[in-house]
């Protein structure tokens, strides 16, 4: 489990060292594939990064195997899935808050959400069907289409055809309603990029593999030291050192950026999910206003790294340098880790960051921990989890506290949350609720949420069943006495045959060829087709 936190103390300079501090801190994750016979200090904690890697990773599919291999088949094979969304809520206690309160809460009560998804990842084809039904009839509906060529739009209350156009003329499309538009000229494809970028598990630990080398060859034997029987928790433990010069720091930040930057499978995922948005965020590597298509954000992407490398190399100062303390068991796995590092830019101030964690098992309860602490004397930043995790039955039970805190002025504002349940991944029981942190903590409401779900799925045999209830429950005076909960429904099946809509002419209108008159007859059709719809769900609208 890895924490970030980005925090400005007042000075425009801090969000760069900071983020350039955390890139050394993510560095660290990183570990070397490689068996070693006769281990040196350097090879014995290279070996026990890396066993300390497998065993998280191994958790964390043990944990969410469900989810992943969903996951990994929806990105391989084409799939529908169904869900609904329903509100529970005790509709009496509303009435307290007057007739318009209890006229919400009927309808809300009567009403539900239904989503269908038709997803062909091999063809890069799918559509997304939403529909608000009251009483079991459905008010209002929509549907959207898309593929690698087009995409297509229907909203039959408002117009009674489907409307497309080409992904490729997004931006005439765009400026047939407003001739002032920027932005992307072509629409990329949704359903390619929920894809993703790494898809199965081999992928994700290839993808390690080779980041994992990058640190590897940046550690050097004199950088690590060995000291046997240090004492932790009763037991006497082998404690590694790694040390690194100012120097050698920037050169692993820099090998990193370079990594990234070659990576051209990790750029193309990364640029079409940005494209999707008209471009990269706003920043040092905000586009100028205009289209920004995938090849255009990856150009930008890989300026951005040139230019981050650069200011390594020329502006950033890692005075101390980076030094790291972890503790090994008998099976060389990492149990605690202490990280502290230093950084400032073209001189200025120095920030430091320390980094510390914790991972150790008795009579089948394992403690952790994870904390990060960044910023000057007095303008710090502090992330701080702790889990306690014992197996319960077929499952695990798991109670996690963790807080947020910043401190300035001599004072120390913050907030947190606790976290505890129970369960496998066929049914487990969850309650969360946020508590007060630090000597000023935040305002925060008196109310717990409870997450239950129920899992059933074989994917061998195609499909996939999880139902998740969701509720609020509350007593506290500024959101009344609350009782509110979510239903939500999911059904998931694979190896049927898909069928996606026709852009055929007489049943869906092209955008993209219509003429400005033929645009603003459109418009009017449309307008005049809400003003109906609204006018015969005229009590519908007003209870909301």
């Amino acid at each position: 489990m890895e924490t970030q936190v980005n925090q400005n103390p007042g000075s425009k300079k801090r969000p760069i060292i900071i983020g350039l501090a955390i890139i050394a801190l993510l560095a660290i994750g990183a570990t070397a594939y490689a068996m070693f016979i006769d281990l040196s200090p350097r090879e014995l904690y290279l070996k026990s990064e890396m066993n300390t890697f497998k065993t998280l990773n191994e958790s964390v599919n043990d944990n969410f195997k469900d989810a992943l291999s969903l996951q990994e088949k929806q990105a391989k094979e084409a799939y529908k899935s169904e869900a609904r969304v329903s509100v529970d809520m005790d509709t009496e206690k509303l009435g307290a808050g007057g007739m318009e309160a209890a006229m919400i809460g009927s309808i809300l009560k009567s009403s539900e959400l239904k989503f269908t998804t038709q997803h062909d990842p091999k063809k890069e084809e799918g559509q997304v069907n939403m529909a608000l039904t009251v009483n079991d009839a459905d008010l209002v509906k929509a549907d959207f289409y898309q593929n690698n060529k087009e995409t297509a739009l229907n909203v039959p209350a408002a117009y009674d055809k489907r409307v497309y156009f080409p992904n490729a003329k997004f931006g005439d499309v765009m400026r047939k309603f407003d001739p002032a538009y920027v932005g992307m000229e072509k629409l990329e494809n949704f359903f390619k990029a929920y894809d993703g970028y790494i898809t199965s598990e081999e992928e994700r630990d290839d993808l390690f593999k080779e980041y994992a080398k990058v640190y590897a060859d940046s550690i050097k034997e004199d950088n690590v030291k060995l000291k046997e029987n240090v004492d932790f928790k009763g037991e006497k433990l082998r404690q590694l050192t790694v040390t690194l010069s100012e120097k050698e720091t920037k050169d692993l930040i820099v090998n990193f950026l370079k990594k990234i930057e070659s990576d051209d499978k990790l750029l193309d995922a990364m640029a079409e999910q940005a494209s999707l948005s008209g471009g990269l965020p706003t920043g040092t590597m905000a586009p100028t206003p205009g289209a920004m298509s995938k090849e255009e954000t990856k150009k930008e992407l890989k300026n951005s790294l040139k230019e981050a490398q650069k200011a390594v190399k020329e502006n950033a100062s890692f005075p101390e340098g980076m030094k790291q303390v972890v503790l090994i068991d008998s099976d060389e796995n990492v149990v605690k880790r202490d990280l502290k590092l230093s950084a400032a830019a073209n001189g200025g101030e120095v920030i430091p960051m320390n980094y510390a964690s914790e991972s150790w098992t008795k009579d089948d309860v394992t403690n952790s921990s994870w904390t990060l602490n960044a910023g000057p004397e007095g303008q710090t930043v502090l992330a701080d989890v702790k889990m306690q995790s014992e197996p319960k039955g077929k499952g695990m039970k798991r109670d996690i506290k963790a807080k947020f805190e910043s401190a300035e002025n001599g004072s120390t504002q913050g907030i947190g949350f606790h976290v505890k349940g129970e369960g496998t991944s066929e049914k487990s029981n969850w309650t969360a609720e946020l508590v007060p942190a630090g000597d000023m903590p935040a305002q925060i409401p008196q109310a717990t949420l409870e997450i239950e779900h129920k899992g059933d799925q074989n994917l061998d045999k195609d499909f996939a069943n999880h139902d998740y209830k969701v509720r609020l429950i509350s007593k506290d005076p500024s959101l009344g006495d609350l009782n509110v909960g979510l239903n939500i429904k999911t059904k998931t099946t694979f190896g049927k045959k898909l069928k996606f809509p026709e852009l055929a002419e007489g049943k869906s209108v092209n955008l993209a060829e219509m003429s400005d008159a033929e645009m603003m007859g459109l418009m009017s059709e449309i307008q005049r087709n809400l003003q109906q719809f609204m006018g015969e769900n005229a009590s519908f609208m007003q209870g909301l």
